[in-house]
């Protein structure tokens, strides 16, 4: 009687070692995952690096994600595997990528299925000029589903709280005087935690049958009513902007070149 007694406690004990081990190996392994993906990341994009991340995601992904920028806007998206697929692409074209600081703080696993939550201190960076674009923090919940043996991430929550921004979407208003011909512009652009706006006047004229802006000290050209260049101090062509077959495509021409390094995109408002 007591021989079965001490073996029963021996198995229970030996059993129960072997769930602890399974279980601490299987936590490593979403750890491991989630790693691996951060260090992906950490090495900028590229066609075969998206490949590997894809190969952590189950077919049935889903992403949701909650984001709040430095302007105080939030917003709600939701995303498959092939749509994140597509982002990671558009970031290559982009030549951008993210370095984030991993903390993870906890795992767990129930059957088949393990759930890990982590956080990343994140900054965006353009590959080419090697400028932060922007700054913030994620905290992520990750599902995680074992298939014959092999674990992969079926969902993530995600909420993104975007604490710094370098650049990003800005406005500009367009302020036209009828009876003097002046114009003013209000472009509103991304400083870093706050938007910070600024006034500038916007002088045109024409010439010899042609079109000239000058904003800034910089001037342009408005070529044949077609094409937006800038041009050099004996009004040269040197580089061509962007095609305009109005003066208000003209304009936002010129006040993107200006503000290039604060705004992906710019929204006029005349």
């Amino acid at each position: 009687m007591r021989k079965t007694f001490l073996s029963a406690i021996i198995t229970f004990f030996v059993t129960a070692l072997t769930i602890s081990s399974t279980f601490a190996q299987t936590e490593n392994e979403m750890k491991e995952i989630i790693t691996k993906m951060v260090e992906k990341n950490k090495k900028g994009y590229n066609k075969e690096n998206v490949e590997q991340l894809m190969q952590f995601l189950h077919p049935s992904l889903t992403i949701k994600v909650t984001r709040t920028s430095v302007d105080g806007k939030r917003r709600h998206f939701s995303m498959g595997k092939e749509d994140y697929k597509n982002a990671l692409h558009n970031q290559i074209e982009q030549n951008v990528h993210r370095e984030s600081d991993l903390d993870i703080f906890s795992t767990k696993v129930q059957g088949n299925l393990g759930i890990c939550t982590f956080a990343l201190k994140y900054n965006l960076i353009n590959d080419q000029s090697r400028r932060v674009l922007s700054k913030g923090s994620e905290f992520i919940t990750a599902t995680f589903v074992a298939q014959k043996g092999k674990w992969s991430i079926i969902d993530f929550n995600v909420t993104v709280l975007e604490e710094e921004q370098f650049q990003g979407k800005c406005t500009c208003e367009v302020y036209s005087n009828p009876n003097t011909g002046s114009i003013i512009t209000k472009v509103t652009a991304p400083k870093g935690n706050r938007f910070e706006s600024e006034n500038n006047s916007l002088y045109s004229k024409n010439k010899d049958g042609k079109t000239y802006f000058t904003v800034k000290g910089i001037t342009f050209i408005w070529y044949n009513k077609k094409e937006v260049w800038t041009v050099d101090s004996s009004y040269k062509r040197i580089e061509m902007l962007a095609k305009a077959q109005n003066k208000q495509e003209a304009m936002k021409a010129l006040m993107m070149y200006i503000y290039k390094t604060e705004c992906s995109e710019m929204k006029m408002i005349f």
